[in-house]
């Protein structure tokens, strides 16, 4: 069987999430693949066609964000069902959600996303690790890494689940009904994300690692000044990922040593216990 997963990951959790399940599906001797859906990665319509063809098993992993998937996963998700669907056989689908608070999406919502594409959703897990925007709570590390733990044992039953034909749908609950009110603001914020965005010109040394690791493609150099345009999604990967911490949101610079900035699950929880981090309570 052969298990490919379609994934955006902002900075880090959702990466790590689907490269353990990978793993865990190869080590149970199966095939498994994981394909980010970056604008850097350019699949075309052909790949993700022989993609999904060749597949046993899709799965689609992101981020959840107040309430709902990330834009860019939304997108990708009204492309791909109008490039494949509807299969002319039925395929099973599962989805990994991450996150550091709540999730308050659900498969039901999932469900009428894929309708029309001829996959079946047959899995739906949650895996709690840590919010990715910086506060001045330390970190626990010893609470992310039981969450880890706690991630790795959801995709073994994930991929136990799957290989064994058996559903695993996760996700519902009362917080659902804060999803549904939370997504009525959501989309505009985020369509306004990039509008608070800018850049220190006096702490960035104009590496541009934050152009080339945009998503979306939504950073780029205008004359002497960096231009932040509509399409962000809001994933905060300009302002984890900049080595000198140069990114600013409303025009203010965050200190990294007082804030520093999250890069991941595993990078994280390797920090020196005296480092400040985002909470993950």
């Amino acid at each position: 069987m052969k298990y490919t997963t379609f994934y955006f990951s902002g900075t880090g959790n959702t990466r790590w999430a689907v490269s353990e399940f990978t793993n865990i599906i190869q080590e149970k001797g199966h095939q498994a693949e994981m394909f980010a859906i970056d604008i850097g990665t350019q699949l075309t319509d052909v790949q993700i066609r022989t993609i999904v063809n060749e597949a046993d098993s899709i799965g689609f992993a992101n981020p959840i964000y107040g309430g709902d998937l990330p834009p860019i996963m939304r997108t990708f998700l009204n492309r791909m069902v109008g490039l494949i669907g509807p299969l002319a056989t039925v395929k099973n689908a599962y989805v990994i959600n991450t996150y550091g608070y709540v999730n308050a999406f659900g498969p039901k919502e999932m469900q009428k996303l894929l309708a029309g594409s001829g996959l079946t959703l047959t899995a739906y897990v949650n895996i709690q690790l840590c919010n990715n925007v910086t506060s001045s709570k330390p970190l626990d590390r010893t609470k992310l890494a039981k969450r880890m733990e706690r991630g790795r044992h959801e995709l073994n039953h994930l991929a136990d689940s799957l290989i064994a034909g058996r559903k695993r749908i996760k996700g519902h609950g009362p917080q659902l009904l804060i999803g549904a009110m939370i997504r009525q603001k959501v989309p505009e914020a985020i369509a306004k994300f990039y509008q608070t965005l800018g850049v220190d010109r006096t702490t960035c040394t104009r590496c541009m690692v934050c152009v080339k690791n945009c998503p979306t493609g939504s950073i780029r150099m205008k004359g002497d000044k960096f231009v932040f345009s509509a399409g962000c999604t809001a994933c905060m990967r300009c302002y984890n990922f900049c080595p000198t911490g140069a990114i600013t949101i409303d025009g203010v610079v965050a200190d990294p040593q007082k804030f520093p900035r999250y890069q991941g699950p595993e990078a994280s929880a390797l920090r020196d216990p005296a480092t400040r981090q985002d909470d993950v309570s």
